[in-house]
């Protein structure tokens, strides 16, 4: 195949991402793209926002795009893409080198560097829902205020580096002793209600850091609509008990966890509180809306397996 047929990619590297286990393969990632008929180019980040420059400068020059990092590179790059004209925005691949990497569960997509690999050449792009938050910055998988939700940017990346998902678990368990209840308006088409909580989020995803987990069945990342979660402020041990309960089981019975889905919400709090967004501080806010802007990025991913029928 000469050079001038082979589909053009653009690899966007963070080189600092998780455990930096996408060094010791990237030289054979590249290579298996250069094989199988891709002509690669690599760009590596040195500071936050260069992810969101390189895709937003460079991206439309090339057939396709594959980030190489985690979550927050992820969403750097979606950022710079949906910051182009629809024509404009190619197909997005990723390369998990994270250290929790939640939105790659939910994608199906491996998290050996070569896995992944194959999985972009070997399956097709499809649409993926984009949230947008306060009509100023976008994300992939959730946005959320409460218990736990600053410990992925509180948590040092030499940490994360070292520990792996078992920082975020120290990192949360520090903050327990500052988790306090806010009380809240969540107004949308589906559900208004307003009460105290110590949780709440806007996700298209099946997990968050590994805490929150969510029943496959009601997840679906390209029908346009987010699922919300709240958890209201236990009052009392049989409260506590019941949280976990529900959490466990994934029960959205509307007792003191508090599941819906929906295209558009607007949560106003009492008082300003931070606000995470893909795992990176969002702001300290009182009033937040949060939309899904349909099928807006195509996503390489592996497909799902069919289901074998059982035996009768």
């Amino acid at each position: 195949m000469s050079l001038t047929n082979r589909e053009k990619v653009l690899f966007i590297v963070n080189p600092t991402s998780g455990k930096m286990t996408i060094k010791n393969e990237f030289f054979k990632v590249i290579k298996l793209f250069s094989d199988s008929g891709f002509e690669p180019t690599v760009l590596t980040t040195t500071k936050a926002g260069d992810a969101t420059q390189f895709a937003k400068e460079y991206g439309p020059n090339f057939d396709r795009i594959i980030s190489c990092g985690g979550d927050g590179t992820l969403n750097e790059i979606v950022t710079g893409i949906m910051e182009l004209k629809p024509e404009a925005r190619r197909p997005l691949g990723f390369i998990p080198a994270g250290t929790t990497n939640d939105l790659a569960d939910t994608l199906r997509i491996p998290k050996n560097p070569m896995d992944a690999a194959k999985a972009i050449i070997d399956n097709p792009a499809l649409p993926n829902d984009v949230g947008v938050f306060n009509n100023t910055r976008y994300f992939n998988y959730i946005a959320s205020c409460g218990a736990f939700t600053s410990t992925s940017y509180a948590t040092p990346q030499n940490l994360k580096n070292s520990l792996g998902h078992m920082a975020y678990i120290l990192e949360g368990i520090k903050s327990l002793n500052e988790i306090k209840p806010v009380y809240m308006k969540i107004e949308s088409e589906e559900l208004n209600i307003d009460g105290e909580f110590v949780f709440a989020g806007v996700t298209n995803a099946l997990s968050v850091a590994g805490i929150y987990k969510f029943d496959p069945r009601h997840v679906d990342l390209s029908d346009g609509t987010f699922e919300v979660i709240l958890i209201r402020m236990p009052k009392n041990t049989t409260d506590i008990v019941d949280i976990f309960v529900q959490l466990a089981n994934l029960d959205n019975s509307e007792n003191q966890v508090i599941f819906f889905h929906t295209k558009n919400v607007t949560i106003t709090c009492e008082e300003p509180v931070k606000w995470t967004v893909d795992g990176e501080f969002g702001g300290k806010l009182d009033k937040v809306n949060i939309k899904n802007n349909p099928g807006a990025i195509n996503i390489f991913k592996p497909k799902p397996q069919e289901k074998k029928e059982e035996k009768k």
